[in-house]
């Protein structure tokens, strides 16, 4: 009996009858696909699965039942078939990718696997000029940036110059079941990676770090210190943190906040969050956030980052 990878980080397959990894179109496949969790997963759909990153055919493990013997879920996995294919989610975490030509990067931009962000917005603009959907009532805000020399070539020293996003956290939380699987190319990086790859749970860390990254955390509660809050009063927003650490904040002003949907009222909700680390008397903290640095994922998505 072949093994199979004990993989979480497969968190759905896309699903369409009639389509092979041979003869496929992969544009076809995200496009019309069925997204079904390992939870959905009926016997009946054996051999029309595929993985969201390589496109590979899967397999459910156990295929009979939800769970293991010891509570476990069940999960997808790639099938031994394709062992020659390789594909990041067989690991545990990604180092990046790197492209052999120009033309190999531009095409992936233009099949919209990667995303080169040069910036997030620092303040809400005033009349979005492409509004390109909504997002728990919000807009997204998405503007071209300027063309940037990337260092994603496989060979040292190489860069491409590439079309870039000015962007914002709400954008990448919209359709953020398709984005996971993108790679992104985000201030400060030197390759493109996949964003499943680039989040951090806050979870995960102990202390101070000056370095911007992509976090995410599940919020306890959201308050403000006074009663009747002015928008400039400060919001503290209490995300689920390391057992070694005291307790971890998400400090913005309370206006802002309420514009992307934290209130009193918000709890079991995730929150993204480009930024660093600091500390909050003696625990710890991310604040100072511009418009576009954080976002509350839709609660649709929050079965993605339960694991």
């Amino acid at each position: 009996m072949a093994k199979y990878e004990p993989n979480q980080r497969i968190k759905f397959a896309y699903k369409l009858e009639g389509w092979t990894y041979e003869n496929g179109s992969q544009s076809e496949l995200k496009r019309t696909g069925e997204k079904v969790l390992p939870s959905e997963y009926t016997q009946d759909m054996e051999g029309k699965i595929f993985c969201p990153a390589c496109f590979t055919n899967l397999i459910r493990v156990p295929k009979e039942v939800d769970y293991f013997s010891n509570g476990r879920n069940a999960y997808f996995a790639h099938m031994w078939t394709y062992k020659h294919v390789k594909c990041e989610l067989r690991v545990k975490r990604s180092e990046g990718k790197k492209f052999d030509t120009y033309e190999e990067a531009k095409k992936a931009i233009d099949d919209e696997n990667l995303v080169i962000v040069s910036g997030f917005l620092q303040e809400k603009p005033q009349d979005p000029k492409n509004p390109a959907g909504v997002y728990d009532e919000t807009p997204i805000e998405d503007i071209n940036g300027p063309v940037s020399e990337v260092p994603i070539a496989r060979h040292d020293g190489e860069t491409f110059s590439l079309p870039s996003k000015i962007t914002t956290v709400a954008g990448i939380c919209r359709k953020f079941d398709e984005n996971l699987y993108k790679y992104y190319f985000l201030p400060g990086r030197n390759n493109a990676v996949r964003l499943i790859d680039l989040l951090k749970d806050v979870r995960d860390v102990i202390e101070e770090d000056s370095t911007r990254r992509m976090y995410f955390g599940k919020i306890i509660r959201s308050y403000t210190p006074v009663e009747n809050p002015a928008a400039h009063n400060m919001r503290m927003t209490e995300l689920a943190g390391a057992p070694s650490v005291r307790d971890f904040y998400l400090k913005e002003e309370h206006g802002i906040s309420s514009r992307k949907g934290i209130n009193d009222e918000t709890q079991e909700r995730y929150v993204l969050m480009w930024g660093e680390i600091g500390t909050n008397g003696i625990g710890l903290c991310i604040e100072g956030l511009s418009w576009g640095e954080f976002a509350l994922l839709p609660a649709q998505y929050n079965h993605l980052l339960d694991t």
